[in-house]
């Protein structure tokens, strides 16, 4: 499975490869810390699935989700934020997010989430 992640904080980002290192079936193909490396970083290398922060230095996470998804509709997104309030999940799921996670509570599941989704992928019939 092919993974983005855009995330405009480094320790973050970090945070985030230091978790997913060495998971089998997993490749992070790109990451991004705006809203203009994020799209063209989708759109140029599309990913399996996308872990995307809302809060971005030159907009939202939701303007990347909406400028791709209509490329991308079988791209899985997890959406991970300091801004956790109900209306932030409801614009995200709105926008096409399939998982919305709080990065101080929720960080841990992250894995455990694309492992999941992998393994769907991988259970899958070829045809």
């Amino acid at each position: 499975m092919d993974l983005f992640i855009v995330e405009d904080s480094i320790p973050v980002r970090e945070r985030l490869l230091r978790t997913l290192e060495g998971m089998a079936g997993l490749d992070i193909v790109g990451t991004a810390e705006d809203v203009p490396a994020a799209i063209d970083g989708l759109t140029s290398c599309p990913p399996d699935a996308l872990i995307l922060d809302l809060q971005l230095p030159s907009g939202s996470g939701l303007q990347v989700l909406r400028a791709v998804r209509q490329k991308l509709p079988n791209m899985r997104v997890i959406v991970m934020t300091n801004f956790a309030a109900e209306p932030y999940r409801k614009a995200a799921m709105a926008a096409g997010a399939e998982v919305f996670l709080d990065k101080s509570a929720d960080f841990g599941r992250v894995r455990d989430i694309l492992s999941g989704w992998r393994d769907e992928a991988n259970a899958r019939p070829l045809h």
